[in-house]
């Protein structure tokens, strides 16, 4: 396990800053996991200080995906682009 990392922000609602630590937790989770690679998770806390908030998160590893990655960071695959063909447009047959 990682330590915590506190972002030097301080929130005056609890909502602003959970709003912020979904944020962090999304982000941060999108950049650590890689596609058939480590995959992590990211553990977020509030803190009260005074009349602010603060946000605190770390990474949790949870394993290696042997596919698609369950953090959902990677894009799936854009659709090949075929090469160039033409389009022959038939007529019927005015008689």
């Amino acid at each position: 396990m990682e330590e915590w990392v506190t972002l030097k922000n301080l929130f005056d609602t609890e909502e602003k800053a959970l709003k912020t630590a979904n944020i962090v937790a999304t982000t941060e989770a999108r950049l650590a996991c890689e596609p058939h690679g480590p995959q992590y998770e990211v553990e977020t806390k509030l803190e009260q200080i005074g009349e602010k908030w603060q946000v605190s998160w770390r990474k949790i590893f949870v394993g290696f995906a042997s596919g698609c990655g369950s953090c959902q960071s990677c894009q799936p695959p854009a659709p090949k682009r075929t090469g160039g063909g033409k389009v022959i447009p038939f007529r019927k047959p005015s008689f």
